[in-house]
């Protein structure tokens, strides 16, 4: 089978230095980042409420003071779980660990992690300490990232920051072989990132189950229940909270008027496009749109 990939997206940071943070408060229970992968590493730290992860090997409910550590390619999707909560993310290239000189600590720690051989683990079953340690060095670099201060070497500290964490999941013996992720590299065959590609371009238009399911070759039953099986809710609910998710964003970043909005996002009837809103945000587009901080588009 010919593997189509969901669109990777862009290389977060500079090419001098591929680090991004990001600091994700939500006050209204309806967090959604599509799903979406990308080349770097990323970090989470969640500090209050919950949220939900969600990978194609499985679903996760992260709640305050846990971590959670998601390898390069890896697709992925985040979801609110409580009213309100709060997390940060630390997004980076692997490179930015790497050493100028060849030496023990880039052959023995830096090089396996680079080639595959070692995956991040989950993260989310340390124990509180650990957990605390790795979350406060995280929530660290989002400050330092955040700092205009040219006289703090933030990029120095960052990359310490980060070799800290490193030295932690070391001494814990956390890493995974490659061996011990077989299931996500088995479940590429059947990878659902064509389905997202394909509802990430498309999504303004008219989709039907036929297109959604002949991404992966399946007839409509059994895509619906392996498509349930894998994000947790119908291939039409994503597509809807896809939808709203986009129209939240352009609430909040034009002037465009709602109904505008609304066919630009792929609802063709206004009475259901509001139902639909009120259905994943909590209140009307037009209440949305005059919320001071709706916390609920994501940055991804």
């Amino acid at each position: 089978m010919n593997k189509i990939h969901l669109q990777k997206e862009a290389q977060h940071g500079t090419p001098q230095f591929r680090f991004q943070a990001f600091s994700q408060r939500d006050t209204c229970g309806q967090y959604f980042a599509p799903y979406h992968w990308h080349d770097e590493a990323e970090f989470l730290y969640v500090t209050e409420g919950s949220i939900t992860l969600r990978t194609e090997t499985g679903t996760k409910i992260l709640s305050a003071g846990q971590v959670s550590f998601i390898n390069p390619g890896t697709a992925h999707a985040l979801f609110g779980n409580s009213v309100i909560s709060h997390h940060y993310a630390l997004v980076f290239g692997l490179e930015l660990l790497s050493f100028a000189q060849y030496d023990v600590c880039q052959n023995r720690y830096l090089e396996p992690l680079f080639s595959g051989k070692l995956m991040f683990p989950p993260g989310d079953s340390f124990d509180p300490d650990t957990s605390a340690k790795i979350g406060q060095l995280i929530a660290q670099a989002e400050q330092l990232y955040q700092n205009t201060d040219p006289a703090v070497p933030a990029p120095l500290s960052i990359k310490i920051i980060l070799l800290q964490i490193l030295e932690i999941l070391f001494s814990k013996q956390a890493f995974l072989s490659s061996g011990d992720n077989a299931r996500w590299k088995s479940s590429e065959e059947y990878s659902l990132r064509p389905v997202f590609e394909y509802i990430k371009q498309h999504y303004q238009e008219r989709i039907t189950l036929e297109q959604l399911s002949s991404r992966l070759h399946m007839n409509k039953n059994y895509f619906c229940k392996f498509f349930k099986q894998k994000v947790g809710k119908t291939p039409f609910s994503y597509l809807n909270e896809y939808r709203i998710n986009q129209a939240a964003a352009l609430l909040l970043t034009t002037n465009a008027p709602i109904t505008e909005i609304a066919m630009d996002t792929g609802f063709d009837n206004m009475s259901y496009f509001i139902r639909q809103f009120k259905h994943c945000k909590g209140c009307t587009p037009s209440a949305f749109r005059k919320m001071e901080h709706p916390g609920a588009v994501p940055i991804v």
